[in-house]
């Protein structure tokens, strides 16, 4: 993700390089992002959240599960990183994943 806004200066924005797409969004929270080997990088929680743009429901539930197998699975900075989120149209779908799998999570239990 790149920080961008209404007004950027940067504008027009050169193509992206062959491969990769970049990704602009508004400056980012300190707590939805990280540092992996030295590379700034979105957070857990926040990328969940940015995935569900272009996932299936299926995808994303993959990507839940996954996290909690690995032990990133952090209930409360998701709903920290929902809550500072912009509006999208996938926050929807995103909730009603998140509900499915902190239901099948305690069913299990």
């Amino acid at each position: 993700m790149v920080p961008a806004g209404p007004g950027d200066p940067r504008e027009p924005l050169p193509p992206d390089p062959p491969g990769i797409v970049i990704h602009r969004v508004p400056a980012l929270h300190a707590d939805d992002m990280d540092v992996v080997d030295g590379i700034p990088c979105t957070s857990v929680s926040r990328t969940l959240i940015d995935c569900a743009e272009d996932a299936t429901r299926e995808e994303l539930r993959a990507m839940m599960l996954r996290t909690a197998e690995l032990g990133l699975f952090d209930l409360a900075a998701i709903e920290a990183s929902l809550a500072r989120v912009e509006w999208r149209p996938s926050l929807q779908m995103f909730r009603e994943v998140l509900d499915g799998v902190l239901r099948d999570v305690a069913d299990a239990a």
